[in-house]
């Protein structure tokens, strides 16, 4: 899989660097890419609220959490990557 070809995020309150690729992410963190073992960025992509119940019909799309994050070219989270100097 080309870098290219992957979408970027970036986490708006901490700044971080996130990718994603066929339900797959990973975060940018001390010089390298880390797998997102506790789907913080799925869950912020699609507003998961954990503090919902299980079975409650708003345990997702919470615009508030899906506000978040946003979705950035490859260029931009390369240069927020140069620019944090990891």
């Amino acid at each position: 899989m080309e870098d290219r070809e992957m979408n970027y995020y970036r986490i708006k309150d901490t700044n971080m660097i996130a990718k994603g690729y066929a339900f797959t992410y990973w975060i940018y963190r001390n010089g390298e890419w880390e797998k997102d073992t506790r789907s913080m960025v799925a869950d912020m992509i699609y507003g998961f609220d954990p503090s919902e119940p299980e079975d409650s019909p708003y345990g997702f799309g919470d615009t508030t959490i899906m506000d978040e994050i946003e979705q950035i070219s490859y260029e931009e989270a390369m240069e927020i990557i140069r620019q944090k100097r990891y």
